[in-house]
């Protein structure tokens, strides 16, 4: 009996991930036919402050930058799609409300991920690389800086400067959702409360590790997490204070 249930199941997995790399290599190849647009909206925060050098040190780079920029790709647009196929695979062991759960849930985070990638792309990207790039010497005008890209360090650094906030993003609201919904707010505030800052270091090391080493961009991924964790915490004892009272 057991042996035919893994049988079946092994059946069925082998065919969703099938799909899934099937649906992959359509994803590559759309892309590579493609390859300017995506380039061009890649170099896009670059070319908003008039930035429009690259360097180009061998012909493998341009290569190179091909490849990134269409299996990253591929593999963002499916993701939805293995997630789909993982939760399908895995509802026949889960209550009904267990995936409506975990459907909203994730439909919600990946949402709001992509939200925020809108905003780093187009917002956040843009002001890091004019704060990076712009070099004003007053009162002499003994050298100029001019500052100039490799393409290929160019869309590495965006690739895991942007993918590693949005994994980062999709993580945490994950987890806090579901600490949310799944454990009493009691825990939550005892949690927040007392492991607040180990958090808050792991989170900040992990981003110092990502970001360029800028005073101004540390100070600011500081006071942000600082910030977020303030506000989580303050929230928490609101909801505190109004099941108290009612």
């Amino acid at each position: 009996m057991y042996s035919k249930l893994i049988y079946f199941y092994s059946i069925e997995l082998i065919f969703r991930l099938m799909y899934v790399f099937i649906s992959f290599l359509l994803c590559a190849f759309i892309a590579s036919i493609n390859m300017y647009y995506l380039i061009f909206f890649e170099i896009y925060p670059f070319v908003m402050y008039e930035l429009k050098k690259f360097i180009v040190t061998n012909v493998m780079d341009l290569f190179d930058v091909l490849w990134l920029l269409v299996v990253s790709k591929s593999l963002f647009f499916i993701f939805p799609y293995w997630v789909f196929q993982l939760s399908k695979f895995s509802s026949s062991g889960w209550y009904l409300y267990q995936i409506e759960f975990f459907d909203k849930l994730f439909c919600f985070s990946f949402l709001v991920v992509l939200i925020c990638l809108f905003f780093v792309h187009f917002g956040l990207l843009p002001f890091i690389l004019s704060v990076l790039t712009t070099w004003e010497i007053n009162k002499t005008n003994l050298f100029d800086i001019f500052v100039e890209f490799r393409v290929i360090s160019y869309i590495k650094w965006v690739l895991t400067f942007r993918y590693f906030l949005g994994s980062l993003l999709f993580l945490a609201l994950l987890l806090m959702l579901h600490l949310w919904f799944l454990i009493k707010i009691n825990r939550i505030y005892f949690l927040i409360k007392y492991y607040r800052k180990p958090f808050m270091f792991g989170i900040l090391c992990m981003l110092f590790l990502v970001i360029p080493p800028d005073n101004f961009l540390q100070i600011f991924c500081i006071g942000l997490v600082f910030l977020t964790f303030e506000i989580v915490f303050l929230f928490v004892c609101y909801k505190l204070c109004n099941k108290k009272v009612f």
